[in-house]
């Protein structure tokens, strides 16, 4: 018997990994081989990082097959792969029709209790003698004659357990679990974008919807310095690292700049309510520079519209005119309970749901109110008046730029 058709005695009886990638598939000819290529690859480098053994991970049509010892948790590990909509464990046999018979039963056994219900689920390619239909007939006599003495019964509609096959051109699949995927693109193949991270919930959910795109982010914090808690950076340090967690390449870039002279010349010489609408400005404005560095596209922020004063969608349109370059919102239209939901999804959450810690330039932290609807004109007049471009660029100029590995 061929190694990949060997059956351990285990109530782990499989010995490969199905990944499924949906949106891919939609792609043609050179670009679909791209991303293909470039999701395979990133699967081998999250499985090597995580220290999993595998002895192959194969293209077929439609599908990426990975053969390993430790299939459950390597179809864990790879339904975290930006571009895999799901993954199974599953037995790897040939598609003789009496060996999908045998080995369909033979899992049935292991996950069918006593008096549960069950279906079985087939597909197969087109040039397959035995249609779908007739397969999933035929296996499901079988099963249900194997298993008479437990009381199990067949339930099309809601079964309690599903036996799938899926017949290839040489060899089938016969699987029970579906673990579901993050979908996308997979890492790295959409661009460069800059990522502005201030150690909040917002933006590092932002981030990730971003690099489930396929984006590769330029992580940017802004250092408010003595305007705020030191314990941020710590919070901002925690974040990049669970980022790079779900980045399946080797590194990620950081880059810190510091921003306490901006929010100084704000403090000293602008008007107190338009305060944040400027240094927000400021922010994009560095944003923009680190992205001409880098050769990014885009740049994204975790503003949500009508979360804080700062966000209504005047301010949102002054703090942006004037930019030069995109600037994505994917948190745009969401509600807050939205993207709590996400963070705790992406493992972000824990570290970023401290009580905030309020920027000591902020007008409310003096007692003042912050303007919510903001001219776009007399905003432009003060950042000249105030000669904020220099202090950007001053800014920029001591930027640190840090790989991050791991």
């Amino acid at each position: 018997m061929n190694g990949a058709e060997a059956m351990s005695s285990s109530e782990e009886p499989y010995n490969c990994v199905l990944v499924r990638y949906g949106e891919i598939t939609l792609k043609g000819g050179a670009v679909r081989r791209r991303l293909e290529e470039r999701l395979k690859e990133t699967i081998i480098y999250k499985l090597r990082s995580k220290g999993v053994s595998f002895s192959e991970v194969k293209l077929t049509p439609g599908r990426i097959i990975i053969r390993t010892e430790e299939p459950v948790k390597v179809a864990e590990i790879s339904a975290k792969v930006f571009g895999v909509v799901s993954t199974s464990p599953a037995i790897e046999v040939t598609n003789s029709i009496d060996k999908i018979r045998r080995t369909a039963v033979t899992l049935a056994k292991l996950v069918i209790g006593e008096g549960e219900s069950f279906a079985v689920r087939a597909r197969r390619v087109k040039i397959y003698p035995i249609s779908s239909k007739d397969i999933e007939r035929i296996v499901g006599a079988d099963i249900l004659n194997e298993l008479r003495g437990l009381n199990v019964r067949v339930d099309l509609t809601k079964p309690d357990k599903v036996i799938y096959v899926e017949v290839r051109a040489r060899r089938a699949l016969i699987y029970d679990k579906v673990v579901p995927g993050v979908g996308g693109l997979p890492a790295g193949s959409s661009g460069r974008v800059v990522a502005l991270i201030s150690g909040g919930i917002d933006s590092p959910v932002a981030t990730w919807l971003m690099m489930r795109r396929g984006c590769e982010p330029i992580l940017l914090h802004l250092d408010l310095g003595g305007f705020i808690n030191p314990k941020v950076r710590e919070k901002v340090g925690n974040v990049v690292r669970a980022l790079k967690d779900w980045y399946p390449l080797p590194s990620m870039t950081y880059v810190e700049v510091p921003y306490e002279p901006l929010l100084k010349a704000l403090i000293e010489r602008g008007p107190v309510k338009y305060t944040c609408v400027l240094c927000r400005r400021g922010m994009l404005k560095v944003a923009r520079l680190v992205a001409e560095k880098f050769n990014a596209k885009g740049i994204v922020t975790g503003e949500s519209l009508g979360q804080v004063a700062s966000q209504t969608l005047e301010n949102i349109h002054a703090i942006s005119r004037g930019i030069g370059i995109p600037v994505f919102r994917p948190l745009i239209a969401m509600d807050k309970e939205e993207i709590v939901a996400l963070a705790r999804r992406i493992g972000t959450y824990d570290i970023t749901s401290t009580p905030a810690l309020r920027c000591r330039a902020s007008p409310v932290s003096r007692g003042l109110y912050v303007t919510t609807r903001a001219d776009p004109s007399k905003i432009d007049e003060i950042w000249e008046k105030l000669r904020l471009e220099d202090v950007v660029v001053d800014c920029f100029r001591r930027l640190r730029v840090v790989e991050v590995r791991g």
